[in-house]
């Protein structure tokens, strides 16, 4: 009992003789922010780098934080806290906690940041670290001594990140050759930030090649908001003219992001086929390709052949009549003596008969095209 009551005493009489050093050097503890003398505490932690979040290279940063037990002499018990600004969208693990640091030495701890993907690059996070010393050499930093401590402060910041969707749609996949042609293409902006971007010909030089001409420009871009979709833009294209035969390609459109060189394309290819004119020869086509001079020509031509057929038709007629008539005159005419009125109506017979040779010689045209 004695033993114990005397380890009691020495105890005291230590901690009596700390606070006594520490009473008699608290004129040196320094009333602004530098560090105390006698016990102490800093904070410090690793640069922070923007948060990507890009749907495909999202990941959680940690940043490394040191605690460094300032005092000469003593342990020391730290004590971490923090506050957060800015929002929900992001937020810190692993700033809290307390730590016992000797003297002199120092403590690592890791402070994790997360945020929602896809949030705009606009928005940006506050936030404090605080290093509170409560304790040193087992003594309770409270009234009258006070307590010291050390901050880290920074902001967590969003990274850029472009992200394109490309549409292109051909109105017909067919064309003939020399004839133009459009393709019309329309892409929207899926990043966080504003974004111009551009839509090329990926193969260019090979349709050029094969004898494809562009009219206008050989590329279109557009400044866009995020979420944005640009206006209607246009391909206009015209076709080899000089084609062997049908030719059949690719039209392969590509759009990318300016402002992230990193972003993944946005691709499309369109097959196309271009049609000979050699090989599209159709019996409308060849009737086309005779001139306006030889149609006219050739139209004279069949009309001679007609009229001189039907003048060698009307020269027939008349020759075959007019031996008929011969024959019909020099045929001898019998008439009846004793009948005198007879004789008086085949006169008015003879005039018909004269009227009839006319009606006759009137339907030569009709018999001919009869013959026919």
């Amino acid at each position: 009992m004695e033993r114990l009551s005397l380890e009691w005493l020495n105890m005291r009489s230590r901690s009596l003789a700390v606070l006594i050093v520490v009473a008699l050097m608290m004129p040196l503890i320094p009333t602004s922010n530098a560090q105390n003398p006698i016990f102490g505490v800093q904070l410090d932690c690793a640069d922070l780098p923007e948060l990507d979040v890009s749907p495909s290279g999202y990941e959680p940063i940690d940043v490394i934080c040191t605690i460094e037990n300032t005092a000469a002499v003593g342990a020391t018990k730290v004590e971490i806290t923090s506050e957060w600004l800015g929002g929900s969208e992001a937020s810190m693990i692993g700033a809290t906690g307390e730590y016992s640091i000797d003297a002199g030495g120092s403590e690592e701890f890791t402070v994790t940041f997360t945020g929602d993907t896809k949030q705009a690059s606009s928005n940006s996070y506050d936030f404090e670290i605080f290093a509170t010393v409560t304790e040193w050499s087992s003594i309770p930093m409270n009234e009258p001594f006070p307590q010291e401590n050390d901050s880290y402060t920074d902001t967590l910041q969003i990274a850029s990140y472009g992200a394109v969707e490309l549409q292109a749609v051909a109105l017909t996949d067919t064309v003939s050759a020399g004839f133009e042609f459009i393709i019309d293409v329309q892409f929207t902006n899926n990043g966080n930030d504003a974004d111009n971007i551009r839509v090329d010909i990926v193969n260019l030089n090979n349709l050029k090649n094969q004898g494809f001409s562009f009219i206008g420009s050989e590329f279109v871009a557009e400044q866009l908001a995020p979420g944005a979709t640009s206006s209607p833009r246009q391909f206009i294209i015209l076709a080899p003219s000089d084609t062997d035969g049908d030719l059949n390609t690719d039209l392969q459109f590509r759009a990318s992001s300016t402002s992230d060189p990193n972003a993944e394309f946005s691709e499309t290819n369109i097959p196309f086929t271009v049609e000979s004119s050699k090989s599209s020869g159709s019996l409308a086509d060849g009737i086309s390709e005779v001139g306006q001079d030889d149609m006219i020509l050739y139209g004279a031509i069949a009309g001679g052949v007609i009229l001189l057929l039907l003048l060698l038709g009307v020269v027939r007629r008349s020759v075959k009549k007019k031996n008929a008539k011969q024959i019909d005159e020099a045929a001898p005419i019998e008439l009846d003596a004793d009948d005198d009125d007879d004789q008086e109506v085949d006169e008015f017979d003879d005039l018909f008969d004269d009227l009839d040779d006319v009606v006759i010689e009137s339907d030569e045209f009709d018999d001919l095209l009869d013959d026919f």
